[in-house]
Parts: C-alpha cells; structure tokens; sequence
C-alpha cells in the first residue's frame, strides 16, 4: 500500500527526507547527542535511551510544561506528532493518536506513575478533564507513538500517555500558586514538601474554577487532594505510597438538542484511588518491583428528557399523529449515576544476563467492577477479570545494532487468549544517528460499556427509544503495525535534531457506533425512537488501513532560543466514510521557546485538518468538523521579593477567536447550513507562583 499524498504536501515530506540526507554519517566524535537524551520508561517498560527504545517516544518535560503556561494537561499533548486533541466544551477534552475515535477515545492506555487511569465507568476512556495529577507534580511526560500493547496490554491498542511525577527527593521546595483571569478563571495550588531522615513527604492541595465556553452550561469546580511518600529502607529497597483524591462539579449538556436528549445539568464526580509499590535494587542493572492500587470512581448525572422539545424543528418531517404525540410535553428522569472499582496487582523484575543483554518479565492481574443501571438497562453491577504476563529481551549483536522482542500474553473474561509480539531492529551507524525498524501486532478488548450497553428512554412503563443496544458476539480488534523512524542530529552549531515515523497500521473489525434495529417489541415505534434512532457497538467487514508520516524537528538558532515544528500527514484507506472522516488528513503545530535573563516565553501556533469528531448521535447525519489554526502564548518573569522566588505569568490559548474543533452531533443537526455551533474562544489568564 502507498502512501497517496497530495501534491500541496509534497513539500513537506521532501524537507523531512532532505533534513535525513543532511544528517553527518561521520559523527562519532558527537556522543554528546545521545548522552543528552533522556532515559525512557515507558517504551518496554526497561529504562532505554531514547535511541534504544523499540517504538517511537516522545518525552515532554517540566521546563516546557511550564514555559507554556497551560491549565490542562491534555493541551500539552497538541505538541506531540500523530496526537489529535480537541474540545467540545471548556472542560472536555477529546484526545487521540492518530484519530478513529469514538466518543470516548480509550485507544490509547492513559497511566499516571504507572498506574491506568482507564476509567471502566467512563465507557473505557480516560476523563481528561478531571485527571488525578497537577501539573506542578509532573517531572516528565512519556508519549509512545504506536502500538505498545506487547508492553501493557489491550488498552495500548494506539499508544500510551505515561504521566510520572517527581520523586520527593528531587524537590526543591514547597509553593503556593493562584491564577485569576476571563471565563472565571479562579485556580489555586499549594505544595508542602519535606524529609525526615529516609522518609520524602508530598501533598498537593488543588482548586480549579471556570466557566468554560461563552454562552454554554460550561462552569467546572475541581478539587484535588494528592500524596506522596517514598521511604528508602535500605540502598537496596524502597516503598512509595500514592494517594489521590478528586472531587468536582461540572457543567453539561446544552439547550435545544432533539427531545433535549443532551439536557443541561450539573454532573457531581468523587474519585479515590491508593497505589503501593515495593522497588527492590540490589544493582543498577536489576529491579524487582511489586505495587497494587485501588481506585473509586463516583459520578452523579441526572437530568430530564423533554419529549416536546424541537416540536417546531420537525414540523413536516413527521406525520401529524407523531406532532400531536410529541406535542403531550412528557419529562422523563434520566438517572446516569455510575460507580466503579479496579483493583491492580503488578509485578515485574528486570536484570542484565550479560554484557549484550537486558531482560524484563512481569505479570499482572486486573479486576473492573461497574453499577451504571441507565447503561446496563435492567442488570446488576458488571465486573470483569483479566491477566496478563509480559516480557522484553534488548539484546546488543554488535556495537552498531539492537533488537528489541517483546510478547504480551493477555486473557480478558469472555475471550480468548491473545498473543501481541513486538519486534524491531535499530540500527546506529554513528553517535548523532540511530534507524530503527519494527513490526508488532495487538488488540484491543471491546469495553464493557461496548459490549453489554443496553440504554433505552423510557416513561411510565412505556420505552421511547432504545438509544444502545448490546452486543455480545462483538469481536476485539486488532492492529498490525509496520514502522521506520529515524532519531539524529542536524546541525552539531546549533543542536538541531529530528525525530521521524513513517508508518502503516492495518486495523482488522474496528469497533465503530453504527445504527442498529431493536427487536419486534417496537413494530410502531414512537416519534422519539424514529427520529433519534438506535445504535449499537459493531465490528467493520473490512480493513482500515493508516499510512504516513510523522516528524519532530526541533533547532536552537539563537541563543536561549528553540524552535519546534510537528507535522504529520495521514491517508486512511477504509470502505466506510465515517472512518475515512474520523481521522484528520494532517496536523501541524509550531512553537517557539525563549528564554532573555528573567523573562521566559512561548508562543505556539497549531493546524488541524477537517476531521468527523464529536459525540452524541442523529440518525443519518454526518458532520465533518472544518480546518482550524489556532494561536497559544506565555510570557513570564521571574522575580526576587525578600529573598522569595517568584514567577508572575501571562497566559493565552486560542487567541486567534472561537472556532469549531469538535461537534456535539444531536445538536449540530438542528444548525441550518451545517454552522459550526460549538464553539470555543479565547481564554486568558494571569498566575503567580512563589517557591520556598
């Protein structure tokens, strides 16, 4: 399969091969490269260099998480290749790799110090908008850009987001910080650090307020209460203890959605999670480790269902017996009150068996329990249990070539065992320039939510649309992923690197949403249920097929100063067009770092192609999200009050003005001439922060 690009793109993949071409073969007296390059975790789940890692790995740090002055983690992640990340609301974020997302994105395993913050309730995805993390906790961000399923199983079906905080005994100190600003911006964080003798204490206290998107039920109240402990024992062993607790508040649903399916409410959510893990080292080349975590999700979501609402909209559309039907104002309760429990037992050991060779074998059992009655019409609370037992062999054949092999043997209730191997190649002719070929295979476990939902409307005994129905011979997908990517040096004058993927995924029984007919028990079905319809999860007949490229380059022109540009161009090859829209054809993004004595400042601009994203569903209606650019800028001064570090900053996002980057499809019907009618705008905000 070739890939098919655009004459207008052309250009773009010419400058990435020439800006390969251009990288010196003869640099072996350039080892300051590579020794620069952060040590990965997250790949194999072995500590790696960068160039060593088998897959293609992006590294976010703190520095750059705080010179763009963001609120929300899931922004961050626009400055990564291959991710497509937007908003519907304020405080909804949509995050993929590389599109084909759902309503609820879960392609991607989502880990925050190791531990999945996969939700079970929240239909298999993670809740971007009320992460258990502050930002001013965050050491380092890991980004795997492709199938790592051989290293954590069926979530890592795209890739995996790894968030690690900073371990206590690389604080600097304790800080208060506050930000103030439009759309309501109230936020305040407090850190206490210390030490007692081997003992490292950190609590985070977190307040986040705003009221989202002009004109929308958008307001969010989110408090955070977190702590962590690391305990040295001995040289050799070492516990840590993470405690994590949410609670929030958040605005949803708007006014005027068919039948006001999507109604205004205020959803209340109370999440708890504890997380253990035992590290034993008796050398720096071997690692025993053993942790477990528990974790809670409570969402409360209720609202009413307005059976008159849009009379006037679909007058003429229905029969006059449906009007008058529709015209008897029936509210109906909605109650989408979930809770859920995981409990995770991990346990892995790493070591060198010799000189050439890294080893890594671990094992994992996992168990998910849900009560969603509104999902799961007429049953009891759902779990499910799975295992897995993994491993990863590095092996060094010469000093210029690396493999990596990797295996994931996985069991999830209800399905059989599944294999997902992984095998790749680098090859690194000189110290500036490593190449790096592989294959790997995986799959990914429909969710509970997908295979059991049965979700229907109904008053006074009497069902008015059954909105999901189960399915329960629905298969998992699977991946097989072929991969070439590049890491090197530029320019040994000014510290220019890139970092290329040139990729083809062929996706077999993708699990897409597609309209569904219930059974003969609606034969004359009401006005509700023939214009709203019925969905369910299903697999497609035939393949999806992703190829293309990807790149990072980033230079250091100017002193203090650094340039990063990402850009990444997809053709998706697939027999249905709701697939084909589903995934944006390119994204691009450009920032700019700088640094000039106590100032600091960023300014990002950042492309996305049209793309059909969103959530909520109309019968029949297909509505592709257009083409945007938008504008992000930071700039801040460090300054010195008593002897006091204190950082004052200016922060923006979406400067340009409001733009469309996702659709809520119920909603979007009624629009006439197809205008975009989610819309986000400018958000400004002033922070101070102050370190002791």
């Amino acid at each position: 399969m070739l890939l098919k690009i655009r004459p207008r793109r052309t250009r773009s993949l010419l400058l990435a091969l020439s800006c390969l071409c251009a990288a010196p073969v003869n640099g072996a007296d350039e080892t300051s490269f590579f020794e620069n390059l952060p040590v990965v975790l997250t790949v194999s789940r072995l500590p790696q260099a960068m160039q060593d890692t088998p897959g293609a790995v992006t590294v976010i740090d703190e520095s750059l998480i705080a010179a763009t002055g963001y609120r929300d983690l899931a922004r961050l992640l626009r400055l990564v290749p291959g991710m497509q990340v937007g908003q519907e609301r304020g405080n909804d974020q949509w995050v993929t790799y590389h599109g084909l997302g759902a309503d609820y994105p879960n392609q991607m395993q989502v880990l925050v110090d190791g531990r999945s913050v996969y939700s079970p309730y929240f239909f298999g995805g993670a809740d971007w908008g009320a992460l258990p993390v502050a930002l001013e906790d965050i050491e380092r961000i890991e980004i795997v850009r492709g199938s790592d399923s051989a290293a954590y199983g069926s979530n890592a079906f795209l890739g995996v987001v790894n968030i690690l905080t900073r371990h206590t005994a690389a604080e600097r100190g304790s800080s208060v910080s506050a930000s103030l600003g439009g759309s309501g911006i109230a936020d305040a964080t407090a850190r206490a650090v210390g030490r007692h003798g081997p003992l490292g204490l950190r609590i985070t206290a977190q307040q986040v307020r705003d009221r989202g998107m002009d004109g929308v039920n958008d307001h969010r109240e989110l408090g955070l209460l977190n702590l962590r402990a690391d305990l040295r024992l001995n040289p050799a062993d070492e516990l840590t203890a993470h405690l994590a607790i949410t609670r929030g508040r958040r605005a949803m649903g708007y006014p005027g959605t068919l039948f006001d399916s999507g109604g205004e409410r205020t959803a209340r959510h109370h999440d708890s999670s504890v997380h253990l893990r035992w590290r034993h080292a008796p050398s720096d080349d071997e690692e025993w480790s053993l942790s477990y975590y528990h974790s809670r999700e409570r969402t409360r979501d209720e609202w009413f269902v307005d059976s008159s609402s849009n009379i006037g909209v679909l007058a003429g559309r229905l029969p006059p017996t449906w009007m008058d039907y529709l015209a008897d104002a029936k509210l109906i309760p909605v109650d989408n009150n979930r809770d859920s429990r995981r409990d995770n037992l991990e346990f892995q050991h790493h070591f060198r068996s010799s000189e050439a060779t890294k080893m890594l074998w671990g094992a994992e059992l996992r168990r998910d329990w849900l009560d969603a009655p509104f999902l799961f019409h007429g049953q009891n609370a759902r779990s499910q249990r799975e295992w897995r037992v993994f491993t990863n062999l590095e092996w060094r054949i010469t000093p210029q070539w690396l493999s990596n092999a990797g295996l994931m043997v996985e069991h999830i209730e209800d399905d059989r065992l599944r294999l997902a191997p992984r095998l790749f190649v680098n090859w690194q002719p000189s110290a500036t320039q490593t190449w790096r070929l592989g294959w790997s295979r995986a799959w990914r476990q429909p969710s509970l939510f997908e295979r059991g939902a049965d979700v229907r409307i109904v008053h006074q005994g009497e069902v008015l649309n059954y909105r999901h129905l189960p399915n329960p011979d629905i298969r998992p997908q699977r991946i097989d992923a072929l991969e070439v990517g590049f890491l090197g040096r530029l320019d040994t004058r000014t510290g220019g690197s890139v970092d290329v993927r040139l990729f083809h995924e062929r996706i077999r029984d993708l699990v897409q949403r597609r309209e569904a007919q219930p059974d003969g028990s609606l034969s004359n079905p009401p006005a509700v249920q023939a214009v709203l319809g019925s969905t369910r999860w299903e697999n497609l007949d035939s393949p999806v097929r992703l190829t293309g490229i990807e790149y990072q380059l980033r230079a250091q022109p100017w002193r203090d100063g650094e340039l990063i540009f990402n850009h990444t161009m997809i053709h998706v090859s697939s027999s249905e067009r709701a697939v084909r829209d589903s995934v944006a054809p390119y994204s691009a993004s450009l920032t700019w770092l700088q640094r000039h004595g106590p100032w600091e400042g960023s300014l990002s601009v950042m492309r996305m192609g049209p793309i059909d994203a969103g959530s909520g569903y109309a019968q029949g209606f297909l509505y592709k999200v257009p083409a945007y650019t938008t504008l992000d800028a930071s700039l801040g001064r460090q300054l010195n009050i008593a002897g006091i570090p204190v950082e004052v900053r200016l922060s923006g996002i979406n400067l340009l003005g409001r733009h469309q980057e996702l659709a809520y499809r119920p909603l979007q019907f009624l629009a006439r001439d197809n205008h975009p009618v989610t819309r986000i705008g400018r958000q400004i905000h002033l922070s101070a922060r102050a370190t002791f």
